[in-house]
């Protein structure tokens, strides 16, 4: 018999809980890899609305014990507090509640599939398991699950083992970071950087919620600027105090301004603040097709240390 129960999040309180959560298994599995961190949690949930049906909570007792957000049209992720009891069936739970989901948005007709999520497959759900997580992938597997060639590359770079380079700005460019004055022009480069990628849900709305949530520290939401103003790249550092690391999401620059060190210059930035504040590590992560991240993290002194390849099943 099950010993969890669950049920729909439920607004700030479970945001909090949420945050918490992510703390510990990120403590829980360090210096190894994580699912998502302090930081993705916001990130992911500033724009849910209370008993917002695409996540979900499960307790074992008072204790929450896992977690899944269901992001339409084809894709959750989720994860499961380290030596919760019964995580298996607790696994199996969670991928059956996720494929409802999908089947439900399915049936109603609501599916345009991004650019990015393209290469998965129209009538499939997808999720993500780290190579070394050899319990949920043979739990995938034996869920009907298969590896694709894709995958998200997780990367960490030390703040305090080695230095963080100055960056060169031409002339006019100053690094500073974004204001609430600055609503438009932030979510404007967003919606632009990731334009490339599929249309961008951010509004000035929901950025305006994102700066009033948990954890979001308005002097790690760094930009690059022009002299006349326009916001050219731009980065989130997101802090877990409770480990003393940071996190980078996301990352972004406008098309017509890549190549040209903006980003980098961004993400020192957003290092040397997180550095300030006592953090001794830094993780950013990037998707396998998004060549051109492979190539800046590396620039920025950040090293792979893991990869979640995506599974996918096909629903009927």
């Amino acid at each position: 018999m099950n010993s969890f129960t669950s049920r729909a999040y439920a607004g700030i309180a479970d945001l909090h809980r949420l945050i918490e959560f992510a703390q510990q298994t990120t403590g829980a599995r360090w210096p190894g890899s994580t699912y998502t961190k302090a930081g993705d949690v916001v990130w992911a949930l500033y724009q849910s609305k209370a008993g917002d049906a695409n996540v979900r909570l499960w307790f074992d007792g008072d204790r929450l014990a896992a977690y899944a957000l269901f992001e339409p049209p084809l894709s959750v992720d989720f994860d499961i507090r380290p030596g919760a009891p019964q995580d298996d069936l607790l696994l199996d739970e969670i991928l059956r509640w996720a494929e409802e989901r999908r089947r439900n948005l399915a049936r109603l007709g609501k599916e345009t599939i991004p650019k990015a999520y393209a290469m998965l497959g129209e009538n499939t759900i997808s999720t993500k398991a780290l190579n070394s997580d050899q319990q949920r992938i043979s739990i995938l597997k034996r869920n009907g699950y298969t590896r694709t060639d894709r995958f998200h590359v997780l990367y960490s770079r030390s703040l305090v083992e080695a230095s963080i380079v100055q960056p060169e700005l031409a002339a006019g460019l100053r690094l500073r970071y974004a204001t609430d004055d600055d609503l438009d022009a932030r979510v404007d480069v967003h919606r632009e950087a990731w334009s490339v990628w599929g249309q961008s849900k951010i509004t000035v709305e929901n950025y305006r919620r994102l700066r009033a949530a948990p954890l979001y520290d308005p002097e790690l939401d760094v930009v690059l600027e022009d002299e006349a103003g326009r916001f050219l790249s731009y980065c989130i550092g997101w802090v877990d105090t409770a480990n003393l690391i940071g996190h980078f999401e996301p990352v972004g620059c406008r098309p017509d301004s890549t190549g040209r060190g903006y980003a980098r210059a961004v993400t020192l930035e957003g290092m040397r603040r997180m550095r300030a504040r006592g953090l001794h590590t830094a993780l950013v992560g990037t998707e396998s097709v998004n060549e051109r991240a492979r190539v800046l993290y590396p620039s920025c002194g950040f090293v792979e240390v893991d990869r979640a390849h995506y599974y996918v099943k096909e629903l009927a």
